[in-house]
């Protein structure tokens, strides 16, 4: 009698391990993000002699990021910053586009989602005047963090300042610059 108890005892645990395994494991949150930009270029003494001042009050940044784990993520970005300055001859247009990935870690805090992320990329700088265009693609580092407010189950309102760093070889000098972004965020 005991040996049929094992017996089916064995059957039962493998009919359960048979169906837990059957099930597919929950998909792994997807961020999407998208929202105005700020650029300040305090240290391009090119941007304020051609466009009068080094900040780009236009701008976008739009972006993805995956959890990886618990409080970690890998995110993918892309920004524009752009700059019109109408001299006594003609336009002076100026912009840069970045495109940056790398990890960022986050905490939740009720409401409020706190991050840091350092991301790497390239930024392309272009500048046109005097029928002259110019461009140029420099390696970028960007550090930064900000803050998640939940306004509902899957959107938030984002808040985010980044501090980039442009190698100098492209640019002939390394640029500092310094981003504020308002987004909304998609989960």
């Amino acid at each position: 009698m005991s040996s049929r108890a094992v017996l089916l005892f064995v059957c039962a645990s493998l009919s359960i391990a048979a169906r837990v395994s059957a099930q597919t494991p929950a998909p792994l949150p997807i961020e999407l993000y998208a929202g105005y930009s700020y650029l300040r270029d305090p240290g391009n003494s090119v941007v304020a002699a051609t466009a009068g001042d080094n900040s780009f009050h236009v701008g976008w940044a739009a972006g993805v990021a995956r959890r990886l784990w618990r409080h970690l993520d890998v995110v993918a970005e892309a920004s524009g910053h752009y700059k019109t300055r109408t001299t006594f001859d003609e336009d002076v247009r100026l912009s840069f586009h970045g495109f940056l990935g790398g990890p960022r870690a986050a905490l939740d805090l009720g409401r409020f989602r706190e991050f840091g992320q350092v991301l790497a990329g390239v930024v392309h700088a272009s500048g046109s005047a005097f029928g002259v265009t110019a461009s140029t693609t420099a390696l970028a580092l960007q550090p930064g963090g900000g803050v998640d407010y939940r306004i509902g189950a899957r959107v938030a309102a984002r808040v985010q300042l980044d501090y980039r760093w442009i190698n100098g070889d492209d640019f002939r000098r390394s640029a500092n610059q310094f981003r504020a972004v308002a987004a909304f965020v998609v989960r």
